[in-house]
């Protein structure tokens, strides 16, 4: 857009310059002075000669007649017009003026009589004010009656009286015309060769020149153009500049251009200043975008910012400098709160939020997470301020959302465990220090051994007493989850490779987790593909595991790898089902093939409040009405085992009857041939 502008105003310049230039070429930009009209008030002096009458006649334009009454040497009569003010040293400068025309009468007793037309110019150098005669003699002689009227000379047709030249010894670069400093025109009988009357009429007398030469109006259009592209370059570059540090959203700052505020003012503290940075992070925006479209979720991005900007306006005695960072993520870098305002300044920042935005025909309220962090003697960059009000926002959002947290040293503590954690496990992952446990699923009604839940863990020392609840989430943080995903894949197909001869005789499923973080990966089902090609696994032994919740942020993409992982001939099982917010009519809009009901159900079975109860036949019954297997996770008692064969689950996994276990041991328990009848025997015996 606004380098069309650019081109427009190029555009526009050309045409101008070229209108100009023509204007020039064809005299637009001519000057006229009337020498007559313009002198009217100012002296006419005849001059004569000693054996001359003269006098003036009354006319139009100046008309005189002079009488040569006998001959002399040399005889002259004519008029003399004042340029200048009283003082002969105060001339007009004529050199601008290219030409001037004449329009004279002249009548002489003679045919070939010429008129002399000389311009007196006055220089302290060779002109003295008190002799007249110093004046150069710029002149030209020509005949009025030979020439239709008015007559046109250039300037350039004048030439220096050699006698003057003569007669004052002016050397060579004064001996050329100069009419910078004309005082007088003289227009005199060039000669007087017969004695009678001569009369001659002075219509009129004009100058003309041009506003500008043409060379100086090439030089100034070319001075001209420069300003306008330098100008048109430096408001570029400063609107571009603009560009780069403003979100075009929501026109806030972007992230690089808080950064330059933010370090501009960490550079001019004094110490009794208190800079602070406040990271918002907007819970649950994607419900926003996938309820209403994204358009909707713009208008609630640019009235959260409206909302935001409005307060910090009527907050007096700070300065400010609010951006929008990505997405839903907003950093606001505060200076002027003083530390005991902090806390009632954060909570008044969140109240703002409670007043429903409308967008559209949608009534909504924003709920932020709010990390805050200060400029310490140890922290004193933007990224170390942002990362620490970012590591604050995190626990703000762990804690429960729509509340503020200030970094401080139990939150440093934790981000330093964290990053040490994740620095473990990216070393793990690289010097392949992790290792496989199986955990055995069997059927519910013939308690045979159907699948295995692949669980992964590590005996390294850096790791120890961290287990996957922990390391995993740690994982996602950091982004190393994806690796630990195709790790543990791949070192599942390696097994199975391994013990191809034994899982012929003895078929097992194996159930495989997945992170969230695949249902966003474009690449996920094809690397899954290749691993499969390459291990020649059938696609039916493998069974991925992804929890209820990673549903929450589901997408068209996400579905969309759901089910290119399906079409592979991979079963999908939703795990810890009931947990999350899917409802049971959106299970169809999933490519799922089982349920696994979570452990805290199976827990509560046997209490007094029957909701728990209720919830499990719920989602037995509803899996069944869909055609889904379901599998209760977490049994420990067998009371919890009959509960759920009674009302028809499929498939049992639980500490009652296996814990996980190396491959090695499960091996040895599926060719058990007691194993069987071992877990037949302790429902048995516990029942009695």
């Amino acid at each position: 857009m606004y380098s069309d502008f650019n081109v427009k105003i190029i555009i526009l310049l050309f045409f101008l310059s070229l209108a100009t230039f023509i204007s020039h070429r064809i005299g637009l930009m001519d000057t006229a002075y009337p020498v007559l009209i313009k002198t009217q008030d100012t002296r006419r002096v005849l001059i004569q000669s000693k054996d001359v009458d003269s006098k003036l006649i009354k006319s139009e334009g100046i008309s005189f007649q002079c009488e040569l009454v006998k001959m002399g040497s040399y005889d002259y009569c004519g008029v003399g017009i004042s340029l200048g003010e009283e003082s002969i040293r105060n001339g007009l400068d004529l050199s601008h003026f290219k030409r001037f025309s004449l329009e004279i009468d002249y009548k002489a007793p003679i045919n070939d009589a010429k008129l002399k037309v000389t311009f007196r110019n006055f220089n302290e150098y060779y002109s003295n004010a008190d002799d007249i005669v110093s004046l150069k003699f710029n002149s030209i002689a020509y005949n009025p009656n030979l020439h239709k009227s008015p007559v046109e000379i250039p300037f350039e047709a004048l030439k220096v009286d050699n006698w003057w030249v003569e007669q004052y010894k002016i050397g060579f670069n004064h001996s050329q015309v100069d009419l910078s400093n004309v005082s007088y025109i003289e227009i005199l009988t060039d000669s007087m060769d017969v004695v009678g009357n001569y009369k001659i009429v002075i219509k009129s007398v004009v100058l003309y020149g041009e506003l500008i030469s043409e060379s100086n109006l090439l030089k100034l259009m070319l001075i001209i153009w420069l300003i306008i592209v330098i100008c048109l370059i430096t408001i570029q570059r400063n609107k571009l500049k603009l560009m780069s540090m403003t979100d075009t959203l929501t026109c806030l700052y972007n992230r690089q251009g808080i950064r330059n505020w933010t370090t501009r003012k960490i550079l001019t503290l004094t110490k009794q200043q208190h800079l602070y940075m406040f990271y918002l992070d907007l819970d649950d925006f994607k419900k926003v975008n996938d309820s209403y479209g994204h358009q909707v979720g713009d208008q609630l991005l640019t009235e959260f910012s409206n909302h935001i900007q409005n307060f910090l306006d009527s907050t007096v005695s700070i300065t400010y400098a609010f951006a929008r960072l990505s997405g839903d993520e907003f950093a606001l870098v505060i200076l002027g709160l003083k530390p005991q305002q902090l806390n009632s300044f954060a909570a008044d920042l969140l109240s703002v939020l409670d007043i429903p935005i409308l967008l559209e025909e949608h009534e909504t309220r924003v709920r932020v997470s709010l990390g805050i962090s200060e400029l310490e003697e140890e922290v004193k960059t933007f990224e170390n301020l942002l990362a620490r009000a970012d590591s604050a926002m995190y626990y703000a959002k762990k804690d429960g959302k729509n509340r503020y947290k200030i970094f401080n040293e139990s939150v440093s503590q934790d981000l330093y465990f964290r990053k040490q954690t994740a620095e473990k496990i990216k070393n793990a992952i690289i010097q392949d220090d992790f290792h496989l446990n199986f955990m055995p699923i069997f059927d519910a009604t013939s308690l045979e051994m159907v699948s295995v839940e692949v669980l992964l863990r590590t005996n390294l020392n850096t790791l120890k007493g961290i287990g996957p609840d922990i390391f995993i989430p740690i994982a996602e943080e950091y982004n190393l989850i994806k690796n630990i995903d195709l790790w543990v894949i791949e070192a599942t197909f390696k097994q199975i490779t391994k013990e191809i001869e034994f899982l012929i005789e003895s078929p097992l499923i194996f159930c495989i987790n997945i992170s969230a973080a695949e249902l966003h990966n474009p690449f996920f089902a094809e690397q899954l593909k290749e691993l499969l090609t390459l291990y020649k696994i059938d696609p039916s032994w493998i069974e991925l595991e992804l929890t209820e919740t990673s549903l929450v942020d589901t997408d068209e993409m996400s579905i969309a790898t759901l089910k290119s992982v399906h079409a592979l001939g991979i079963n999908l099982t939703l795990d810890d089902f009931g947990t999350g917010y899917t409802a049971f009519s959106q299970l169809i809009n999933y490519p799922v093939d089982n349920l696994k009901i979570d452990k805290s159900f199976i827990d509560n079975l046997d209490s007094l409040d029957d909701t728990q109860a209720t919830m499990v036949k719920a989602i037995i019954s509803i899996a069944n009405s869909y055609q889904l297997k379901t599998i209760g996770e977490g049994v420990e008692e067998p009371e919890q085992y009959s509960f759920l064969v009674e009302h028809g689950c499929n498939m049992i996994q639980g500490y009652l009857f296996a814990k996980p276990m190396p491959w090695d041991d499960l091996k040895t328990l599926i060719l058990d041939p007691n194993a069987k009848t071992t877990r037949q025997l302790s429902l048995t015996n516990s029942v009695k």
